[in-house]
């Protein structure tokens, strides 16, 4: 009896506690449930909650949460247990799984050679290096903004699944959201507006400075025009009324204005790359862009066989597909010289690229020296090879000679070699008396 009187007020206290850290933060403002979208191929991924409320009730705030999930329930809504992982700044797979690794965290992660930041529009949030998502989450954001100016936050997820042994990253999913910052002068009249009650005239006034914009992002309308593609039949495509084919077109012309985006920045960051010569790329860095670049040209490769119909008559949209392609192309080509200036020799080739007039004259000069030497070369040996055999013929002529003579006179050879030497023959007796 006397546990249950200790423990029942201790209970109410947690619940005390609990609301007070859950809840660090004014009423949301915008609150609105986005279908993730997978950027590899559009199909939809689940659905998340994402509010938005200041944190203080401040007319000077500048300080704003980010919520994300529902209070009760999964992160995501989906058929498969799934967690969400942000980061906090771009960060190489590599080095990420091996610090994991080391914490012994088994994470896997298949498609992807680097993370984006959670934030792509350069927002500040406080954030760690990288966190996993599996209840509601709050993350501050930092904005100097007036009441009614538009803000927009492009935010990138990955989402997990787990098994037994491991958890595996193997999709991404890119969620902008648009609103209006309040006029938090007018904050004591949210609630009445929110449950649609009186107040007075004066506040339903007040509360009209908040608008916020439902429109649909870019990545939605295309993942929805994917999803249409996979749901519906050929014939439902390429027929029904006029509305069904201005949504379409509509969905269309946002999918591939947002991929033109995506390839304009890709093409900015691979041209800093290039122009960069002092700082060395490595080889995986290289693989990793191209890799990128192939990844995008099949996206739109997908979404232009399956739109044909409309491609065949809207002209402007069919002249944005080409000037992708115009860019992907020359995106390739730099990437491929951005391979070749990691070349030692490229310095060289840069030289001769660069003076042509030069680099035509060295090589007419070297051609020119190149012949003379040969030529030189063959004359010399020529000569040479004269010589000896000048020199072989003389001897084989002389030794012939002497063999002949030999053959001829034997028997004067032998009298030569009997009859004693003339000096012998001519000395005086009386000479050798005197010695």
């Amino acid at each position: 009896m006397f546990k249950s009187k200790i423990i029942l007020p201790l209970l109410i206290l947690l619940c005390f506690i609990e609301a007070g850290f859950s809840q660090a933060y004014q009423e949301p403002f915008f609150s609105k449930k986005e279908t993730f979208y997978s950027t590899k191929n559009g199909n939809a991924i689940g659905e998340v909650l994402l509010s938005i409320a200041p944190k203080t009730a401040a007319t000077s705030n500048n300080e704003w949460v980010l919520i994300i999930g529902s209070p009760t329930g999964k992160i995501i809504e989906t058929r498969t247990e799934t967690t969400l992982w942000i980061f906090n700044n771009k960060t190489n797979v590599n080095q990420f799984k091996k610090d994991l690794k080391s914490k012994d965290y088994p994470v896997e992660v298949k498609g992807f050679n680097e993370f984006a930041p959670f934030c792509e529009n350069g927002i500040r949030f406080t954030l760690k290096e990288w966190d996993e998502l599996r209840k509601q989450s709050q993350l501050s954001f930092y904005l100097n903004a007036s009441p009614g100016e538009k803000v927009t936050l492009r935010l990138v997820f990955y989402t997990a699944t787990s098994d037994k042994k491991r958890i595996t990253i193997d999709n991404e999913a890119k969620v902008r959201i648009e609103f209006e910052i309040p006029d938090l002068s007018a904050a004591g009249n949210n609630q009445a507006r929110r449950t649609g009650g009186g107040g007075g005239g004066g506040g339903a006034q007040g509360g009209e400075v908040i608008s916020l914009t439902e429109q649909i992002t870019p990545e939605a309308r295309a993942a929805a025009a994917a999803k249409l593609l996979e749901d519906q039949d050929e014939d439902d495509l390429e027929g029904g009324d006029p509305a069904d084919r201005g949504q379409r077109i509509a969905l269309l012309n946002a999918f591939i204005t947002e991929r033109q985006r995506e390839m304009t920045l890709f093409q900015g960051d691979v041209n800093a790359l290039l122009e960069d010569k002092s700082t060395k790329v490595s080889e995986s860095t290289i693989d990793s862009l191209s890799t990128i670049a192939n990844e995008l040209k099949n996206r739109v490769d997908y979404w232009e066989n399956g739109y044909s119909d409309i491609l065949l008559t809207e002209e402007s949209i069919h002249e944005k597909f080409s000037k992708f392609r115009v860019a992907h192309t020359l995106t390739v080509k730099k990437i491929s010289e951005l391979k070749q200036q990691q070349n030692p020799l490229n310095g060289i080739l840069d030289f001769l690229k660069n003076n042509i007039l030069l680099s035509l004259g060295i090589g007419i000069g070297g051609v020119i020296f190149l012949k003379i030497f040969m030529k030189l070369g063959k004359k010399i040996s020529s000569m040479i090879k004269s010589k000896i055999n000048q020199q072989i013929s003389k001897a084989k002529a002389q030794a012939k000679k002497k063999a002949e003579e030999k053959l001829k006179n034997p028997k004067q050879q032998k009298k030569k070699q009997k009859e004693p030497d003339d000096e012998y023959l001519n000395i005086d007796i009386n000479d050798l008396a005197e010695i």
